[in-house]
């Protein structure tokens, strides 16, 4: 089962971990979900950042599942689109792209507004109005505000972020973040390019939890799936 095939990628809505909760995509999943939890033992990655080192390599997909799963073990969840070039998660939860993020920075909505749940009982926030000043939005202190206020309500924050070699936004967002989860498509990553993504995430000194390879061919029988590995500077 291809995972990511074009199919998948342009229906974000679908969840495999939802839809197909005994398949081997799904037993990856709950995998890697075991291993983030081992990891987060103290509690000390609450907002965990997805990236990649180029585009098309299954993050949303990916976030979306996480979510799910999370929440069907309990944890209180919230998913952010902090891609506010090329927003998605609002097609995740089949939400129109407005009163979202950016609105409630320049101060058009509030807290209450800005915060919606999905069907499965996940909080969620959609990137909102486009615009021009992106650099100065994630750089900004309300942002930062309101995460450290966020913090209090969730036991994940999980952000849906650009990858980091095609725009700087990734490096930004990575100054709120508690740590990241770095994602590899097969087949599709260049090892220069993983390895100059990586660096540049690891010069802000934020711990990347791990890394998940999507688009895994792991059997003779062509199956795809997951793979999820504990990160180490080695």
């Amino acid at each position: 089962m291809k995972l990511f095939s074009k199919k998948i990628e342009s229906n974000y809505g679908y969840l495999v971990a939802k839809e197909a909760p005994t398949s081997f995509v799904t037993e990856q999943l709950q995998k890697m979900i075991v291993n983030l939890e081992y990891a987060n033992v103290d509690g000390q990655y609450k907002v965990v950042q997805f990236t990649s080192s180029m585009q098309s390599e299954g993050k949303t997909t990916l976030i979306s599942n996480v979510a799910y799963l999370l929440a069907t073990r309990g944890k209180k969840v919230l998913v952010v689109d902090l891609d506010l070039r090329r927003p998605k998660v609002n097609r995740i939860y089949s939400a129109i792209n407005k009163d979202g993020l950016t609105d409630y920075l320049l101060g058009k909505i509030d807290k209450k507004t800005l915060i919606r749940k999905s069907e499965d009982n996940i909080d969620y926030i959609i990137s909102g109005e486009k615009t021009s000043s992106i650099v100065q939005i994630l750089e900004s202190q309300k942002l930062k505000d309101l995460f450290e206020d966020l913090k209090h309500d969730y036991d994940y924050i999980l952000l849906d972020t650009p990858p980091v070699i095609v725009v700087s936004d990734a490096l930004l967002i990575n100054r709120i973040a508690d740590g990241v989860i770095f994602i590899i498509a097969h087949g599709q990553g260049k090892k220069s390019m993983v390895k100059e993504a990586i660096s540049s995430l690891t010069r802000n000194n934020v711990p990347i939890i791990g890394l998940c390879m999507t688009q895994d061919k792991v059997t003779k029988g062509k199956k795809y799936g997951y793979t999820y590995k504990y990160y180490s500077n080695d």
